[in-house]
Order: structure tokens, then C-alpha cells, then sequence
């Protein structure tokens, strides 16, 4: 079920949790939890530097303000209480007491402060940048109370500051250390997480260490290890092998993974698959005329763009490459429980590969065009590559010539934000960041977005700015349902492919291990039972 959380302005947000409770006397900390996941290598360490989809490698460190429970509600964590005032225009964020960062001084409103700053400065490729500029002072009102002001109302500002969804940049960092040189800190980083930092080899290995009698919780294991791993065959042998104790594993290995006895966590949709069709920005230095799907010619730019959704057969791909595991949808970030998606576009669009050949041919192409195919994987989404190649092969079958163009990540990830990648088509998947699906257009597809994941429109603009604004849920999913959304279909700015769920494969020595709903990635490692 994919997460809610209601932040209603004006109204002072004292929730208590058992996983913020005083830590019991436990065990100590003992043995190694290893993990495989596909993809990093843009990992890095400083508030300004970090842009977000490493986050299933680099949450360990680090802490937020606030945090998620299992029902989705928003909970203290480095914050023990909060306010929303003036109708979300002022933000207030009381502090809890005696929390250390790794190198043994106390966290404070300052280190909130210049985490802040830093997240918003000049050139800053954090995904949390653009909404951090927002704000229009900050007022430290004592060590452990900080006040958040804004011009205009942000409502869900509380959902920028969480660590209970993926891509949480918002973590909170040492004022003290990262001042004292940021080389140095980049080298040796620390946090006020659960679990401290060993060593690092950029895109092949990260280790950390369990922090004893941690403020919030002592991890079982003593060190977690990430490994780069981007083949799932070779996954798969190392879980089998016993040389690691979790993957991430797509929906085709499965039944692989049950037949060998394997434990499996499967947690329901947590991201959104689309294809990018890139280079939607009209009035952008980078926009080409010429990209078939961006075209001045409006009417003629969305026949493309319909063919190439009607070419691909959205269900073959969810029954063949992605293992059954999640439903093929109608329209881009949507998911199938979502208030605000009208029944009709949840239906996926049909597959026609007939009519996509005659609509490409009226809109001026009857012999197709030649389009590039980025295969990318994305942290905790390993699958993607397979996605995109499917999608080339259906669109060869009406015509056009894919060139298909591997490409690690990393490498990529400056295209995005430069929006260079104009006539490039990218499988991705969109992970939940908010509760609500303008929070991710804030990041993707706003002009002022930090990245851009799907296009550019003023209408999109008008709907995301319109809905940050609004203190009402009601009225929010109101707008939602009955104009953005069904103006999204209408437009269809992307390949919509559906709404899938992530896997992981669980060796013999794990035990327990609360995840949270609609968390895309692997993460509560501290809260990883022994079995």
C-alpha cells in the first residue's frame, strides 16, 4: 500500500513511536551483513554534493529531522517535536538532546542550520537544492530549536525532511567537521546514524561499522558491506554461495529464488516505470526542433508520442521481464491504490502496433526515425536496462532504428541536469519520495528542477506551484483527480510502462526486518535481527 501522510498547517505535530524509545540493553554487535545491490559510483559524502539515488548506500550514516513509521505517518527522529505555523509559512523543529555525531559532539540547531545552507547553495547538486532556496530565513532560537521560514506556504515541507522514503537528502551533518575542511570530510565522513564510516571505493565497495548503544538503535551486526554487483546471474550465485546475505533481485528471479529455498521480501509498489522521452523543454539553450516527440508542431509531437506508447505491449513486459511482479498502468507516477488517479487511467494503453505505424506515418514519419536507447540501471532498480531494451525491440517492430547505448549511471547523471540529452529515450522508474505524486515533479519535471526525469511543461509548472501552496489534503487530491492528472494523460509526456514492486533476496543468517511501505530501497538496517 503506498505511504500517506497528511500534513495539515497550523497544527503542532507531536507524534511518539516505540522506535524512538530509550534503547534497551542489548547484545552486542556481532558478524558481517553483506549486501549486492546493482548500481552506485555517483556516491558522495558532502550535504551540497549528494544528489539522492544513492541513498540505499549512504542512509546508514546519516539521520533526518523526522522519520516514517509502518503506517506511513510522519515520527521524530533527530527532531523529538515539531510545528507547522502561519499556515506552513514557518516551520519549527525542536531538537532532541544528547544525540553525537560519530566524532563525539553534540548535534545542535547550527549543524540543522548549515546542513541547510549547504543543500541550498550555489551550484549544489542535491535533489533537495531548488526547495531548500525556498526558504527565506532561518532562526536558531536556542542549541536544540530551530525556526524554518518561507514566503510562501510549503505544507509538506515535513515530507522534505524525512528519512522514511528513498532519495532522502535532507540529512543532517556536522557543522564543526565539514568546516574544518571539506576534503578531509569527504574523506572521512560522519553522521549521527546507527552505523559509522569504514571504508569507501567509489562504485565498488562501502563498509561501515555498528555505533554502540546508538541513541535510537544498536544494530545487531557489527559491519554492513555494500558491493557493486550490476550482473543479477552473478547476485543470484553469490546468495546462493552464502558470500553475501542480500540482493537486490528483479521479478524474474523469483521462482529462481524460491526454488533454491531463498527468503523473499517483497515490498509493493515502490516506484513508477516510464520511458523519458527526452528533450521537452521548448525555450531551453538545448531544446532541438527536430526530436519527433518535441517538435513545435503540438499535435503532431503527441501522435508520436501515442504511437510509441501503443507500440509497446506494456503487460508482455511486466509477465516477462519483471517477473509478474507489479501492473501495468495508464499514465506516468501513478500506483493502484491512488485517491487521486480516475479508474479510467489506471488502464493501461492498449497495444497496437497497427495503429501506432498509421499514426506515426501521419505525423510525418512513415518510414520511422532513428532513436537512441539509454540502458541505465539506477540504484535499487537493476532491472531497468531489460526494460529499455524490450521497449527498443517493440519500437523496431513499427519502424524505427534504435541504437541502444549502455551507459553506467554515474557517467550519465550529468546529462540530466544539464538536459542534454535531446532525441535520447531512458527507461526509468520513480521512486516514491512524497506521499503524493507533485512531490516527485517538484524534483523531475519542474523548470526549476534539479534534474529532469520527464519534461517541462508551464501547465505542469502552474499544477505543482498551485499544489504546494494548498493546506488541504481534501482539496489537493481534489485537483489531482480532476485536472493534473487527467491533463497528464491527455498530454502523455512519456512511455507509461506501470507501477511495479521491489524484491530482495534474504540469505539463512537474516532474521527480522521492518521495512517500511513504499520505500523503494533496502534500508532499517540497524533494526536487521540475526536469525
Amino acid at each position: 500500500m503506498r505511504v500517506r501522510s497528511w500534513i495539515g498547517a497550523s497544527i503542532t505535530m507531536v507524534l511518539l513511536s516505540t522506535i524512538t524509545a530509550a534503547v534497551p540493553v542489548a547484545a552486542a554487535p556481532e558478524g558481517t551483513l553483506t549486501v549486492a545491490v546493482a548500481t552506485f559510483g555517483n556516491e558522495r559524502w558532502l550535504p551540497h554534493l549528494y544528489v539522492g539515488a544513492e541513498d540505499i548506500v549512504l542512509k546508514p550514516l546519516w539521520e533526518n529531522l523526522l522519520n516514517r513509521d509502518a503506517k506511513g505517518n510522519l515520527i521524530p527522529m533527530l527532531a523529538e517535536r515539531w510545528q507547522a505555523l502561519d499556515g506552513g509559512r514557518t516551520w519549527k523543529f525542536h531538537l532532541r538532546k544528547g544525540v553525537k555525531f560519530h566524532n563525539g559532539t553534540e548535534l545542535t540547531a547550527e549543524d540543522v542550520r548549515y546542513t541547510f545552507t549547504q543543500i541550498a547553495r550555489e551550484g549544489s547538486a542535491n535533489a533537495l537544492s531548488n526547495e531548500m532556496r525556498l526558504i527565506k530565513s532561518m532562526e536558531v532560537e536556542d542549541p536544540y530549536t530551530i525556526a524554518i521560514h518561507f514566503e510562501k506556504p510549503f505544507v509538506t515541507f515535513g515530507n522534505r525532511v524525512t528519512s522514511g522514503l528513498f532519495g532522502s537528502t535532507g540529512y543532517i551533518q556536522s557543522k564543526k567537521h565539514l568546516e574544518a575542511g571539506e576534503e578531509a570530510a569527504e574523506r572521512r565522513p560522519i553522521g549521527t546514524g546507527p552505523w559509522k564510516f569504514v571504508e569507501h571505493l567509489r562504485g565498488d565497495r562501502i563498509v561501515y561499522e555498528a555505533v554502540d548503544r546508538h541513541w535510537r538503535a544498536t544494530p545487531n551486526y557489527k559491519r554492513l558491506v555494500f558491493l557493486k554487483v550490476p550482473e543479477p546471474a552473478t547476485r543470484m550465485a553469490m546468495l546462493r554461495a552464502g558470500s553475501v546475505d542480500v540482493i537486490e533481485a528483479g521479478g524474474e528471479y523469483v521462482d529462481e529464488l524460491k526454488k533454491v529455498g531463498m527468503r523473499l521480501l517483497t515490498m509493493p509498489n515502490t516506484s513508477a516505470i516510464w520511458v523519458i522521452l527526452g528533450g521537452q523543454w521548448a525555450g531551453r539553450p538545448s531544446y532541438d526542433p527536430k526530436v519527433p516527440w518535441a517538435q513545435p508542431d503540438a499535435e503532431r509531437a503527441r501522435k508520436v508520442r501515442l504511437a510509441l506508447n501503443l507500440a509497446v505491449d506494456k503487460k508482455a513486459i511486466f509477465d516477462r521481464v519483471l517477473g509478474g511482479v507489479g501492473s501495468p498502468l495508464g499514465t506516468v507516477n501513478a500506483y493502484p491504490t491512488d485517491p487521486w488517479m480516475p479508474e479510467a487511467l489506471l488502464k493501461p494503453i492498449p497495444y497496437d502496433p497497427a495503429k501506432a505505424k498509421a499514426l506515426l506515418a501521419e505525423a510525418g514519419y512513415p518510414n520511422g526515425f532513428d532513436v537512441t536507447m539509454n540502458l541505465t540501471a539506477w540504484p535499487g532498480r537493476g532491472y531497468l536496462p531489460d526494460v529499455g531494451e524490450a521497449v527498443a525491440t517493440y519500437w523496431e517492430k513499427i519502424g524505427l532504428r534504435v541504437k541502444r547505448r549502455p551507459v553506467d549511471r554515474a557517467v550519465f547523471a550529468a546529462d540530466f541536469r544539464a538536459r542534454s540529452y535531446a532525441g535520447v529515450a531512458l527507461a526509468y522508474a520513480g521512486p516514491i519520495i512524497g506521499p503524493e505524486p507533485w512531490e516527485l515533479f517538484v524534483r523531475i519535471s519542474h523548470s526549476k528542477a534539479a534534474v529532469h526525469l520527464l519534461f517541462e511543461h508551464p501547465k505542469l509548472d502552474a499544477f505543482v506551484d498551485r499544489l504546494g501552496v494548498e493546506p488541504s489534503a481534501a482539496a489537493r487530491t481534489k485537483i489531482m483527480r480532476e485536472e493534473m492528472e487527467p491533463w497528464l494523460h491527455e498530454y502523455m509526456p512519456a512511455v507509461t510502462i506501470g507501477a511495479t514492486h521491489s524484491i530482495a533476496g534474504v540469505g539463512p543468517k537474516v532474521g527480522d526486518w521492518p521495512l517500511i511501505p513504499g520505500h523503494l530501497g533496502l534500508h532499517n538496517w540497524e533494526y536487521v535481527t540475526r536469525k
